[in-house]
């Protein structure tokens, strides 16, 4: 959609396709190599203990997840995945995650209809609220 839409988001549509294609792609690939760098760092460079912290907040991890999901992009869905493959946030969290994470599909929505994007982001959230906290209290030790 991006190499031949006249909308002017982020690229210059006098731009050939393939050079809007690099752009787009540049962005999305910026996105998701900070989210993982950031994690990294934090655990590598600073005394916090994450496992501690998420225990202490372990009820609010499948919000947590959901709100994560928020973000447009794939990184977000990386850095949960990490904590998750890491055993610091239970599966409920990636599951309420993955459910409200419209990804990379968010930022031509968002260019094309800001309104719609937002209403189609909060309306996912119901389901992934749903699952989320379903597997949290009816299956809390579920791929944990």
């Amino acid at each position: 959609i991006w190499p031949i839409s006249p909308v002017k988001a982020m690229s210059n549509p006098k731009d050939t396709p393939v050079t809007r294609m690099s752009v787009e792609t540049s962005f999305i690939s910026v996105w998701v190599i900070g989210a993982y760098l950031l994690y990294e760092y934090m655990v590598a460079f600073t005394p916090i203990d994450l496992n501690e912290i998420f225990q202490i907040v372990t009820p609010l991890l499948p919000l947590a997840g959901v709100l994560i999901g928020f973000i447009p992009g794939c990184g977000p869905q990386v850095l949960v995945t990490a904590l998750y493959i890491n055993g610091l946030i239970p599966f409920a969290a990636l599951m309420g995650n993955a459910i409200s994470n419209d990804g990379d599909a968010l930022f031509p929505a968002i260019a094309v209809n800001p309104k719609v994007a937002f209403w189609a982001t909060i309306i996912s959230a119901i389901p992934a609220l749903i699952v989320a906290y379903g597997f949290f209290f009816l299956f809390p030790n579920f791929l944990n």
